[in-house]
């Protein structure tokens, strides 16, 4: 399958569950969420033994373009996903629900992303870039 075919079927893919994410409940998000990210997890150990060094993180995202969003929490070197946060987020990323997608399955650059400003990323630089660095790996 030729990449360009493949492109256009990821664009209809991400058009079309995002009229279902629009209306979906929080709380069944941040499951799927949680479901999807516990995988690609692991299935990169290495990536896991990293996840130490943001130990107390939380990471906000928003889907801007379904108007949603969840927060990643690290600790003990798991991410948890929850759609409501007591504190303010360490690192929040904004972007439509394709490239944060992408993001986590390793198939975009977080770089490419940033500077072609299809992603947003405020807060703890530091952080921000370690999380990079470790998507960038998967």
């Amino acid at each position: 399958m030729s990449e360009d075919l493949k492109e256009k079927l990821r664009e209809r893919f991400f058009r079309f569950v995002a009229v279902p994410l629009t209306a979906m409940p929080l709380w069944i998000e941040a499951i799927g969420a949680g479901v999807f990210i516990s995988e690609v997890v692991d299935r990169h150990p290495r990536f896991k033994d990293r996840l130490g060094e943001l130990d107390g993180k939380a990471f906000l995202f928003e889907a801007a373009d379904i108007k949603k969003r969840f927060y990643l929490h690290v600790k003990d070197r798991e991410i948890k996903v929850i759609p409501h946060f007591h504190c303010e987020p360490d690192v929040v990323m904004r972007g439509d629900v394709e490239v944060l997608a992408s993001l986590f399955l390793g198939r975009v650059d977080p770089d490419t992303v940033f500077f072609s400003r299809r992603l947003e990323i405020t807060g703890d630089t530091a952080a921000a870039i370690l999380l990079k660095n470790l998507l960038a790996g998967l």
